[in-house]
């Protein structure tokens, strides 16, 4: 037998290399019939790459193997959150949010409800992700709850509420704790609804900073011009964040806020008109050009003159070029560097020449004046200088 076998075997046959056709999937292969490789395991592993996820990449890629799912996998993940892992009980919580399954709407509830299990925040998160009438109803009543922490968690998580969100949240930045009225007066400006615009007006003179700080932010997103003056006045707040906040919500509102901050210039404040000027610039509106034009020839403080020319260049308007020359000679040294500043800002011919006159008019040659010999070799050594006759 082994005889027959070796006479099989051609020694000289030569091998043939593999060919990229014997690789190919037949198209009646029945690996067709799947748009993706299987889930190795099924739901149970897919549960427990979610249990085990520890990074937010890591989550959201078991996340979305959940979400793609043809099993209902809400009973489990309720099960994970009434469980008593609470690293697991927070992916849960934030998985069923954004499932937006209904059945899970109780379980948020007693989770959010229950302040000593540090679920609060979680599930007031998934229940604003719900966006049914239910969950926003149950985050509603939460605004009651006698937990601060809570209180705070649904003011934020209400920021997807809309309309029907806004009422209890301005009733809640008129009465409730510090941390409250924060969460409050960012999520109105989420929202972004007018009907917000007065609540927010009268925070802005709130006792805590960072709930004005929140009010001037909110009135930037919704952008009503009835903010105006109460912004403009906020330009002298004694925090600066406060300050830059009005400044930028001001900015947001735009050519309606001009009156307001015109009327600023006219305070009897150096201070206040320097801000205002400040604040005009920024803003880039060239309506303001007159008005900051007017502060520049006829402010006493050289300080708000130096303000008005450093808006005026921000601005940059060729209507400011010739005003801004004749401030070249104004008796401070320092506003006639802010008038250069600004004039080298402005991206003009007219700016450019001028500039370039003034550096020819300022640069002094050296000068030689010969007092005994006349020698032309002498001269010669001097070619460098300016000789007077």
């Amino acid at each position: 037998m082994e005889d027959s076998e070796q006479k099989r075997i051609e020694p000289n046959r030569k091998s043939e290399l593999p060919r990229l056709s014997d690789y190919t999937i037949a198209p009646e292969s029945a690996y067709n019939r799947f748009n993706s490789a299987p889930d190795v395991g099924g739901v149970s592993a897919i549960l427990a790459e979610f249990d085990a996820a520890t990074r937010s990449d890591q989550y959201s890629q078991a996340l979305r193997k959940l979400i793609k799912s043809k099993h209902n996998i809400i009973p489990d993940l309720i099960a994970r959150l009434d469980g008593n892992d609470l690293a697991i009980a927070k992916k849960a919580a934030l998985a069923l949010g954004y499932m937006q399954s209904p059945q899970a709407i109780p379980n948020l509830v007693e989770a959010l409800a229950d302040p000593d299990r540090q679920l609060y925040t979680h599930a007031a998160t998934a229940l604003g992700c719900m966006g049914t009438m239910e969950a926003l109803r149950w985050l509603i009543k939460m605004l009651n709850h006698k937990s601060i922490h809570v209180q705070a968690a649904v003011a934020k998580a209400l920021a997807r509420g809309g309309l029907t969100a806004v009422s209890p949240l301005v009733d809640i930045l008129k009465r409730g704790e510090e941390l409250v009225r924060i969460h409050a007066a960012h999520s109105l400006g989420q929202i972004n609804s007018p009907l917000a615009v007065p609540a927010l007006i009268n925070a802005l003179a709130d006792p805590v900073r960072s709930v004005r700080l929140e009010a001037a932010w909110s009135l930037g997103q919704i952008r009503s011009p009835l903010a105006c003056n109460a912004l403009a006045a906020r330009l002298t707040d004694m925090d600066l964040s406060v300050q830059s906040q009005a400044a930028q919500a001001l900015k947001n509102i735009g050519s309606p806020c001009l009156p307001a901050l015109s009327e600023m210039l006219k305070n009897p404040s150096s201070d206040t008109r320097s801000i205002a000027a400040r604040t005009l610039g920024q803003m880039a509106i060239e309506e303001a050009v007159p008005i900051l034009i007017e502060v520049l020839y006829n402010d006493q403080f050289p300080h708000v003159r130096c303000n008005a020319a450093a808006a005026l260049g921000e601005i940059g308007s060729i209507d400011s070029v010739y005003p801004l020359s004749l401030m070249l000679k104004d008796s401070d040294r320092s506003v006639q560097n802010a008038v250069t500043r600004a004039l080298r800002r402005i991206n003009h011919p007219q700016a450019q020449e001028i500039l370039k006159s003034l550096s020819q008019s300022i640069s002094v040659p050296k000068y030689l004046v010969p007092t005994i010999s006349h020698n032309e070799d002498e001269i010669d050594n001097f070619a460098d200088y300016t000789i007077l006759q």
